[in-house]
């Protein structure tokens, strides 16, 4: 121990101290013996001794060893005498010790094992200062042969036991005062086992409490690892969920798809019929430009016949007036019976206007019977063109109603493709959401598996850190099962938006197929399928030229504009009327008045 050490270090220089005392007592005792007592008119001379170095202790040493060689004399018993001035310039040095003590502790002396203080016997062995300082020196300090020393010396020896008695003193009040030392570092180190024993029982109750908090969060750990088992238990459903919602999303992807390749076959056939309705409006077109054609040359040929008629009443009349001249001129001839060559040639004439006569009628009831037959050809061709135009209408309405339903089933095919689009996004990110929180939540296991494996000290903070991942764990799980729930509404309003567009468009085609078998029954009797070849091919070459253009682009015009229609009904009623009046008062240049009757 350290203290002990430094008190056996202090013992140590105590006894040193005194044997330079004792040294130097004994030397001013020589000195006494030479100058008669002149130490006690100078007594500052024993502090000069005292401060001496060991080496003039060691010159001096013959001295001691000369004085122990006396025998001691009985001693007289102790006379009380006052106080000498040696004694009181010792104690005044033992005053202005204890002064410089108590204004400068000592400094602790500072052993170690190869530095450590000569205490043992052992150690004073083959030492020069141990004959002059030890015990021996102190054993023997005194001189022996006291015995054989005069009374007169009796005062010197006196003087020098009362300075004996005066060290004898001040050791013990030195060894008092080691004493007093001891017993405070006894009581120091007493207090140090007080407080040791204080924090011992504090560390006990610390190790107590710490026991028991690590029982605590052995118990928060155990509790940790089976929410952590029920949390994967959660995320497995939650994988098996998000699997199922990935195969019903699969699925609906084949069905979109089927979806799409039905839409895109509809859309064919929609074209297809496009292309066969256009096919009919442009045979319709072509029909009714044949039937303008035919009746232009109905018109033609009722004029021509007109004009026929006409002729022919001229001709008639010109006949007449003709033969009724011959039947005059006949009769004048009767009358006197001279014939010439000139009514030879009238008779022939006449007979050849006879057979033209003839002929003429003859052309005149084919051109009638013709114009019966162009007659009954134009009402078919109307009834078949107002049949046509019942037909092209409902083909149109028709159109406009597939038009509409195409293009509603195109938006809402448009907005499931939105939709779908956007399950798709929230699906992959709702997937990346709950493979980073899986990801997540391993890490957490791992981490808490890693902490399990090292029990920590900070347990409140873990506690606190854990009730808020906790916290957050549990916000999590809500706002995923929320978002799933609202995923599933989702999904299922769109299965039921696909089966009502499976079922419209079902009923759609079933619609279209039955109007479709509708046409073809009724009007399976069309001028288009009375077109033969020849016209196909006129029609082919037809449209090729420019006049054909123009007249569709003048059929559109009247399709789109009712105005173009009122004006050409105007202007072939005008025609009409015109060339009604111009028959009805003009008359032909050759035109010879009939006489009249005698």
């Amino acid at each position: 121990m350290s203290w002990f050490s430094d008190l056996a270090g202090k013992a140590e220089s105590l006894l040193n101290n005194l044997d330079e005392q004792t040294g130097a007592v004994l030397r001013n005792h020589n000195g006494t013996k030479e100058k008669k007592h002149d130490f006690i008119l100078h007594p500052e001379g024993t502090l000069g001794q005292k401060k001496k170095t060991p080496r003039n202790i060691k010159k001096n040493g013959s001295i001691s060893e000369t004085r122990s060689s006396y025998t001691p004399i009985t001693r007289s018993p102790p006379v009380r005498q006052p106080r000498s001035p040696i004694k009181q310039t010792y104690d005044n040095i033992r005053n202005g010790i204890e002064n410089v003590r108590k204004k400068s502790p000592p400094r602790k002396a500072q052993y170690t094992l190869n530095n450590s203080p000569k205490t043992l016997v052992d150690d004073f062995k083959d030492h020069d200062s141990v004959d002059h300082f030890g015990l021996r020196h102190r054993r023997y300090s005194l001189p022996s042969d006291l015995e054989f020393i005069n009374t007169e010396k009796l005062t010197y020896s006196m003087q020098n036991l009362e300075v004996e008695n005066a060290m004898l003193k001040n050791e013990l009040n030195v060894m008092n005062r080691e004493v007093s030392e001891l017993l405070d570092r006894l009581r120091k180190t007493e207090d140090e086992l007080k407080t040791t024993q204080i924090k011992l029982e504090s560390s006990v109750k610390l190790n107590c409490m710490l026991t028991d908090e690590k029982e605590s969060l052995v118990s928060q750990l155990q509790s940790k690892i089976q929410i952590t088992d029920k949390g994967t238990c959660e995320i497995n459903k939650y994988k098996e969920h998000s699997q199922e919602l990935e195969s019903s999303i699969s699925l609906l992807n084949d069905r979109n798809k089927e979806l799409e390749d039905k839409i895109k076959e509809l859309t064919e056939e929609v074209s297809v019929k496009n292309t066969a309705q256009i096919k009919l409006e442009n045979e319709l077109r072509h029909a009714q430009t044949t039937i303008s054609e035919q009746q232009g040359n109905l018109e033609k040929t009722v004029a021509e016949c007109h004009r026929l008629e006409k002729d022919w009443e001229a001709y008639k009349l010109r006949v007449k007036s003709m033969l009724f001249a011959k039947d005059n001129q006949i009769q004048s001839m009767k009358g006197g019976t001279n014939i010439t060559e000139d009514n030879k040639i009238l008779l022939e004439q006449i007979e050849i206007l006879k057979d033209e006569k003839e002929s003429l009628s003859q052309a005149v009831s084919q051109v009638h019977n013709e114009c019966d037959d162009m007659k009954r050809c134009i009402t078919q061709l109307e009834q078949q063109n107002i049949s046509a135009e019942r037909v092209v209408t409902a083909l149109r309405d028709t159109l406009k109603e597939e038009r509409l339903a195409r293009n509603r089933a195109e938006g809402h095919c448009a907005v499931l493709r939105k939709e779908l689009q956007t399950l798709q996004l929230e699906t992959n990110e709702t997937i990346l959401n709950l493979r980073t929180s899986l990801q997540i939540k391993d890490d957490e296991l791992n981490n808490l598996r890693e902490s399990a494996s090292t029990a920590r000290t900070d347990s409140a903070l873990n506690v606190a850190d854990y009730d808020v991942n906790k916290e957050a764990d549990s916000e999590k799980i809500q706002y995923l099962t929320q978002m799933l729930i609202q995923k599933q509404g989702k999904i299922d309003s769109l299965l039921a938006d696909n089966n009502i567009m499976r079922i419209q468009l079902g009923k759609l085609e079933s619609k279209h197929r039955s109007e479709l078998a509708a046409l073809q029954a009724k009007y399976s009797h069309s001028i288009v399928h009375l077109q033969d070849d020849s016209r196909l091919r006129a029609r082919s070459n037809y449209s090729s030229s420019p006049l054909s253009a123009l007249s569709l682009r003048i059929g559109i015009m009247i399709k789109r504009f009712p105005i173009f229609r009122l004006l050409i009904l105007i202007y072939m009623i005008g025609l009409h009327l015109w060339v009604v009046t111009v028959l009805l008062t003009s008359t032909p240049e050759d035109f010879v008045p009939r006489p009249p009757k005698l």
